[in-house]
């Protein structure tokens, strides 16, 4: 759980943790609570990136290992995103990284706040 000690302004760069951005590469941030169809699409990633080598060597053990990719992104998904728009540094393009996840109520109230206090 993320707390307001966790999470900070100072000196131009929003701290998460032991992460340091500086806001000069932060084009946009936004506290996001995350839908069922961004659940549904991180669990296909999730599981077919584990099924893959047990589809390439063992086929049979593919969809175990499907079931078990699954199983762990439904295990560890979160409800509620912070996440940010970083300018490119090369020619792909601007993107978007999530900087920190929560499930409760009060971390995307302080997600929110961060997001509000950079865009001013």
């Amino acid at each position: 759980m993320y707390k307001e000690q966790d999470i900070y302004l100072k000196d131009n760069t929003l701290t998460v943790k032991k992460d340091v951005y500086p806001l000069s590469k932060i084009l946009t941030i936004e506290a996001k609570e995350l839908r069922l169809k961004d659940q549904i699409i991180r669990i296909l990633c999730i599981s077919l990136a584990v099924s893959v080598a047990g589809w390439a060597f063992l086929p049979i053990i593919g969809p175990v290992l499907m079931l078990i990719g699954a199983l762990f992104a439904i295990l560890t998904s979160k409800k509620y995103e912070l996440r940010a728009e970083f300018s490119g540094t090369d020619e792909s393009g601007d993107h978007w990284a999530p900087l920190a996840r929560g499930r409760r109520p009060e971390e995307f109230a302080l997600f929110k706040n961060i997001a509000e206090s950079i865009d001013r």
